[in-house]
Formats: C-alpha cells, sequence, structure tokens
C-alpha cells in the first residue's frame, strides 16, 4: 500500500495567499507540496488576522467534519497561534496532531498568550522547528526537547533565476545606478529587521558609490524617512516599498549584496531567514547578523556572519572583494541553496516528522 493511500493529513493554517507575506508563502508551498505525496486536506485563512475570532471556530467546527467524513489520520498545524485548536480537536479525535514553529508565535510578548500557547503546544504530538533559536525558544517555555525537530523552510530555486539587466533595477529604483554598488534589504519594516540602525550605523561608513535599497513596508517606514533626511542620505537610501513577484526577482538577479541587519528584539526572534534564501539562490551574496534563525543559514558556503556590530562595514566590503577575485562564488551559493533547502526535500522531512 503506498504512503499516500495510508495517511490522510489535515493542514490547519492562519496564514495564506492571498494575503502576503513569508509564513503565508510558506503555508501554501507546504501545502502544494504535501499533496504531492499524502492525501492532503486544507482549512486555510488568506484573509486579515482581525478575523481570528471568526476563522478559529469555523476552522474547528470544518476540522471535525473534514476529519470524521474523509478519515483523517492525522493533523497538522500552520504555526504555534493554532496549538489550542489543534489540542481541542486532538482530545475530541484522538488524532495525531502536529505543529510548525517559526518564531513569534512562541514568542509573543503577552502574558496571557505566553499561558496558553506553549502549554497547548507541549501538549501535541510533534514540534516543528523552523530553526534551531525557535527550538531553543520552545524548549525555555517547557516544550520537551525530545518531542521536537528543526526542519527549515524551503524554497524554488529556479523561481528566482530569471534574465535582468541593471536597467531593469534602475527603472524599478527611479533613479542612474551606473557605477554604484546595490545593497538590498527586503522584508517588513519592524524594529528586529535592523533596517533603522544599518542606515544610522553603517551606511555612511560606506563609500559613496553605495545605494541602499529597502524593499517592503511596516511600521518603521516614517521613522526611517525621517533618519534618511536627517542624515541627509536621501540619494543613498531608497525607500521602495511593496514591489511585485517580478520586480523582486529583477533586483535579486541585479543587486550586489543581500544585507539583513537584524538587532535582537525581546519577543521578538528572527525564525528562519527565508528572502536571504531567495536571494542566495539566484547567487547573490549574503551579509547577515549572525542572530536568531539565521545562524542555522549562514556559513562560508552561503554567506558572511556578522557576530559584531561594527564589522558590518568591512564585511561588506569583504564580499564584493571575493566575489572579484573568486567567479565562482555566486555559482557555489546557488548551488548550496539547490541541494539543502529545496522544497523536495524539505518535503521528505516534513513527512517523516508530521506524518508517519
Amino acid at each position: 500500500m503506498s504512503e499516500k493511500s495510508k495517511i490522510k493529513l489535515l493542514f490547519i493554517t492562519r496564514k495564506y495567499p492571498p494575503s502576503v507575506g513569508g509564513m503565508e508563502k510558506v503555508s501554501y508551498c507546504l501545502g502544494e507540496e504535501l499533496k504531492k505525496k499524502v492525501d492532503t486536506k486544507i482549512i486555510a485563512w488568506g484573509k486579515s488576522q482581525k478575523w481570528l475570532p471568526y476563522f478559529l471556530p469555523k476552522a474547528f467546527f470544518e476540522a471535525l467534519i473534514i476529519i470524521y467524513r474523509d478519515g483523517i489520520t492525522n493533523i497538522h498545524l500552520g504555526d504555534g497561534l493554532l496549538a489550542p485548536l489543534g489540542l481541542l480537536l486532538k482530545a475530541i479525535t484522538g488524532k495525531k496532531v502536529t505543529v510548525t514553529i517559526h518564531g513569534l508565535d512562541i514568542t509573543y510578548k503577552n502574558s496571557l498568550y505566553q499561558l496558553v500557547v506553549p502549554w497547548c503546544v507541549s501538549k501535541l504530538d510533534k514540534v516543528i522547528c523552523v530553526s534551531e533559536a525557535t527550538l531553543k525558544e520552545c524548549v525555555k517555555r517547557g516544550i520537551p526537547k525530545e518531542m521536537s525537530t528543526v526542519i527549515h523552510w524551503g524554497i524554488y530555486p529556479e523561481e528566482y533565476k530569471i534574465s535582468a539587466t541593471r536597467a531593469d533595477l534602475e527603472n524599478i529604483a527611479g533613479r542612474d545606478l551606473d557605477g554604484k554598488k546595490v545593497i538590498i534589504t527586503v522584508g517588513r519594516l519592524v524594529k528586529r529587521k535592523g533596517v533603522y540602525w544599518f542606515i544610522d550605523n553603517v551606511l555612511p561608513k560606506l563609500d559613496h558609490n553605495f545605494v541602499y535599497l529597502i524593499i517592503g513596508d511596516g511600521p518603521e517606514r516614517a521613522r526611517i524617512e525621517d533618519l534618511i533626511k536627517t542624515l541627509n542620505l536621501k540619494d543613498r537610501a531608497l525607500l521602495l516599498g511593496r514591489v511585485s513577484d517580478h520586480d523582486l526577482k529583477i533586483i535579486y538577479n541585479t543587486a550586489d549584496i543581500f544585507v539583513m541587519p537584524n538587532i535582537e528584539v525581546e519577543g521578538d526572534i528572527e525564525g528562519f531567514g527565508i528572502v536571504a534564501m531567495e536571494a542566495a539562490s539566484t547567487g547573490m551574496l549574503i551579509v547577515a547578523s549572525y542572530v536568531d534563525g539565521m545562524k542555522d543559514l549562514l556559513n562560508e558556503k552561503v554567506g558572511i556572519p556578522v557576530k559584531e556590530r561594527v564589522d558590518f562595514a568591512p564585511r561588506i566590503k569583504k564580499a564584493l572583494k571575493d566575489r572579484e577575485q573568486n567567479s565562482n562564488i555566486s555559482k557555489n551559493v546557488a548551488s548550496y541553496i539547490q541541494d539543502n533547502f529545496s522544497w523536495t526535500s524539505i518535503r521528505e522531512e516534513y513527512i517523516k516528522a508530521a506524518v508517519r
């Protein structure tokens, strides 16, 4: 009997397209990959999180119907916030329930949340953490290490490789980039991403031919805009906001360095740097803070870790110099991502951990 005929999986996620974000994309890809090997049903929420009080009871009753109607054998939860729902389903149906923990879904700073969610997670059957840093946060909250494992997020490496020119990048940036070294950051503009800190402390130390493109939006945007004006860096630090998937691929394939200048913020960790993987899959060099989940990705094969903040500017210069001296570096970076983080291999790890 085949794996697909034996196992019937129900995947429940509150982060799903058309909503946009890292968890949304990962949830969609994971669901699609599991379908290829396992009989999988999906209950997904692709709208604003403010409607969770509506989605959670809806998901509960919908799950009960699917479990008994379709003979579900296993339930997988998309993140920790769903653990109370999963525990209730486990108690009623007796099915095996597993969960993926990303970061903020276990560290969220709210006393009631911390009282309820980690306890519920600890009562499930298996915990899949996206990084060693996330695993440590789980253990801190009383979740047994022996019931936990680390499986990183996956990507489709070939998805981000396109033919593009610096002229295409100039069209997106809206300025001439001839002779410039282009640094990029992609992600939500929140404090832990370190964009404000990078502009304030690193960009002024780089030569004037360095231009910093910031892709993304978020609550820190106004503060970052004010800093750019104060430091008179409007020609060197450009806030592009959200861009289309196609434009993002152009940026990945034509910029010089991807930076993740994350800073440690209590209660808000970087679970795993999926945007860094996307950039690296095109051969772009990564320079990133050696914190949280980024520690799992950064090594001499992928990028340059920055353990001391004062080293950021020198490390960026070193990355560019290394690439100039070794034309194979970009190819090696892309190959490493292909070999270690493609969804094909990640899917098999999930099936072993969450299904069997």
